[in-house]
Order: structure tokens, then C-alpha cells, then sequence
């Protein structure tokens, strides 16, 4: 398993739920991607995402809740767009511990729990909310890669000059 330390994880874009299709459909044709649909009713969203490419989008469902509030919050204060970073680092306690201690609020542990034969067999995602950063939300993550999920090139010849 691999994962990614102090350093962008992925993106996640908020979607209204009438054009998270379309959203997603056009996501791909900019970038290629091979966005999964993933339908979590139990807490509220609909998320297309592709880890390959670090790109989620991600729509809160018709029906508002407790668990989707936020989202509908965000959607109708500042409309479709970036919603988060998503942010690696290496110990999410030890970061939390950092961050209390120089006065930002960090949110809970979140984990990734999946039925068998879904992404989680490919990955495990830890997450916890930190403090907004120029309007976008700021999540620290561990989330690690099954070898290969991610696609790296060797660039033989290529020399970085400093």
C-alpha cells in the first residue's frame, strides 16, 4: 500500500443533484477520468469519483437530512464548484494534536466501511475535517493505495535542474 505525505490527495467538487450527470460527464471529457458512481443513502450523497486521477465530485440527494445538511449549506451560499482538498499526511492524531495546539478546531475520525467487491478492497480511506482555508474545506486524510492504483511513469533522461 502506498499514500500520499503532505501532499494533495485529490479534489472534491460539489454538485447540485439535478446536474451531478452532466457534471461528471463533462469531468471525464476534460480529463479523461472514469468517474465510479457511488450511492451512500445512509448518509445523504452521491459521489462520482476516480482515485487514479484525484478527482470526486460529489451531490448531496434529494431528500435533505442531518448528514446532508452541509452540503446544501454550501451549495446555497456559494453555488457549484471546489468543496475540498483533500490533504495526505502521515499520522491524522499526531497532525490533529498539531493543529489544537496552535488553536484550530479538527473534526472527527472518519473511516470508509464497504461492502466486499467495492473500491475499499483497493484502498482504506481515514479522513478528519480541518479548519476552512479560502473558502474551501480542508480535509486531512490517510488513505492507502493498493501498489498500482496509482499511476506513476518513469521519465528516463528527464533531470529536474534546480
Amino acid at each position: 500500500m502506498k499514500r500520499f505525505i503532505n501532499h494533495v490527495d485529490h479534489v472534491a467538487y460539489i454538485s447540485r443533484w439535478d446536474t451531478i450527470e452532466a457534471n461528471a460527464a463533462q469531468l471525464e471529457a476534460l480529463t479523461d477520468a472514469k468517474l465510479q458512481r457511488i450511492d451512500r443513502p445512509h448518509v445523504g450523497v452521491v459521489l462520482y469519483i476516480d482515485w487514479a486521477t484525484g478527482l470526486e465530485i460529489v451531490a448531496p440527494t434529494q431528500e435533505r437530512s442531518e448528514l446532508n445538511e452541509r452540503l446544501y449549506e454550501r451549495l446555497d451560499s456559494r453555488g457549484e464548484g471546489v468543496l475540498a482538498v483533500i490533504y495526505g499526511v502521515e499520522d491524522l492524531e499526531a497532525h490533529k494534536i498539531k493543529l489544537e495546539a496552535r488553536g484550530f478546531e479538527v473534526g472527527p475520525l472518519w473511516e470508509s466501511v464497504h461492502p466486499a467487491g467495492s473500491w475499499s478492497e483497493r484502498l482504506l480511506v481515514r479522513e478528519r475535517h480541518g479548519p476552512a482555508f479560502m473558502n474551501t474545506w480542508l480535509i486531512y486524510s490517510q488513505i492507502d493505495y493498493r501498489d498500482g492504483e496509482i499511476r506513476f511513469i518513469e521519465m528516463e533522461g528527464k533531470e529536474v535542474r534546480s
